[in-house]
C-alpha cells in the first residue's frame, strides 16, 4: 500500500511488536529488513514490515482496536474470498494486549487510485458494481453491522447534540462562530427531511458496502495477468444501501455494471443515490469532528469549514419535497 511513512524503527527490530507478532503468526519469511510506521493514530497504527513475507514482499501490519480488528478480520477472511472481487492478500490474525489485535495484509504495490484519472474511474465503478451485485445475497448479512439510513441518523444526532453543545461553550471568532452556525442548521434540515432520505433508499437494494470508497483507501496494480483494483481498510463496512460507496463514482459505469443483475434500478435512482451518499459521507465527517473537539477544536473548525461547503454542496443537488 504506497503510503508515506510517518515513521522509520531505526533499532531492534526482531524485538518491535509488530515483528513478534508476525513471528508468532508462522506464515514463514524472514524477519524484517526495516519497519516504516505509515499511520498512528489513537485507535490504530499501521506499520510496514519490509521483506517479511515469504517472497520477501513486504507485509502490512494493522494494530487496532479489537473490534475492529475482529470487524476487518469477517471481511477478509469469510466474505471477500466468496465473492468476485480483487482484494489484498490476508496472511492472518494475532491476538493482542490491552483490547488491541493484529491483522497482516499484502503490501499493495501500484497506482494510488485518483478520481481525475477516467481509467481509475472506470475500474472503480466496475469493481463497486460487482462487489454490490454479487454479495446481495450473501448468507452473512446478519453479522455485518448495519451501514443504512438509521445508522447515518444516529451519526447525525450525536453530531448535532454535540455540535450545538460546543457552539454554546467554546470561545470562537465570529467566521468559525459562523461554521458552527452552518452545520448545525444543516444538521436540523437533514434530520426534518430524513422519511425523504429513508424513501428515497427503499429504491435500493441492501448490500456489503465498503463505507470509505476514497483514492487512499485503494490502489491500481498492473501486470502481465492484468489489472487489479484493489481497495483496503474496511474499518467502515457493513450492510445497507450503497450510497456512501457511489458518492464519487462514474455512475454510468457503474449502472453499466449492475443493470443485468438488477434490471428495476433505473439510472435516476443511482444519481439520487450518488447525492444520499454525499451527504452520508458529510454527516461522517461532522460525526468525526464532533468528536474530537476537546482539546483540538481550534483543529477541527477548519476541518469543518470544508465539511459544511461539501455538505452546502449536497443539499444543493438534492430535490427536496416542499
Amino acid at each position: 500500500m504506497p503510503e508515506p511513512a510517518v515513521e522509520l524503527v531505526r533499532s531492534n527490530l526482531s524485538d518491535h511488536p509488530a515483528s513478534l507478532a508476525w513471528a508468532q503468526l508462522g506464515q514463514g519469511g524472514s524477519g524484517p529488513s526495516e519497519i516504516f510506521v505509515l499511520s498512528k493514530r489513537i485507535k490504530s497504527t499501521i506499520y510496514r514490515l519490509v521483506g517479511a513475507s515469504p517472497t520477501c514482499s513486504s507485509v502490512v501490519a494493522k494494530y487496532c482496536q479489537r473490534q475492529t480488528a475482529g470487524h476487518e478480520r469477517i471481511i477478509y477472511e469469510e466474505i471477500l474470498p466468496k465473492l468476485p472481487v480483487t482484494a489484498p492478500q490476508f496472511y492472518g490474525f494475532i491476538t493482542g494486549e490491552s483490547g488491541y489485535d493484529w491483522l497482516f495484509l499484502e503490501d499493495v504495490q501500484g497506482e494510488r487510485y485518483s478520481r481525475n484519472n477516467e481509467s481509475h474511474s472506470i475500474l472503480a465503478a466496475r469493481w463497486l458494481g460487482l462487489l454490490h451485485t454479487s454479495a446481495a445475497n450473501l448468507e452473512t448479512s446478519e453479522i455485518l453491522p448495519d451501514r443504512g439510513p438509521k445508522y447515518f441518523l444516529a451519526q447525525l444526532k450525536v453530531a448535532h447534540q454535540k455540535l450545538s453543545h460546543s457552539l454554546s461553550t467554546l470561545n470562537l471568532t465570529l467566521s468559525d462562530f459562523a461554521v458552527f452556525v452552518t452545520v448545525v442548521s444543516q444538521c436540523a434540515f437533514l434530520e426534518s427531511h430524513w422519511n425523504q432520505i429513508e424513501r428515497w433508499c427503499e429504491r435500493m437494494p441492501r448490500t456489503l458496502i465498503h463505507g470509505d470508497f476514497k483514492p487512499r483507501n485503494a490502489v491500481i496494480r498492473r501486470s502481465n495477468r492484468g489489472t487489479a483494483f484493489l481497495p483496503f481498510d474496511w474499518e467502515a463496512s457493513g450492510w445497507g444501501v450503497p450510497a456512501a460507496d457511489l458518492a464519487f463514482i462514474d455512475i454510468p459505469v457503474y449502472h453499466s455494471t449492475v443493470q443485468d443483475m438488477w434490471p428495476t434500478l433505473d439510472y435516476q435512482d443511482l444519481c439520487r443515490m450518488a447525492v444520499v451518499g454525499k451527504i452520508f459521507r458529510g454527516i461522517a465527517e461532522f460525526n468525526w469532528e464532533s468528536q474530537k473537539f476537546d482539546p483540538r477544536w481550534e483543529f477541527s473548525t477548519i476541518k469543518l469549514r470544508i465539511y459544511q461547503d461539501r455538505m452546502t454542496a449536497a443539499i444543493g443537488m438534492a430535490h427536496w419535497e416542499a
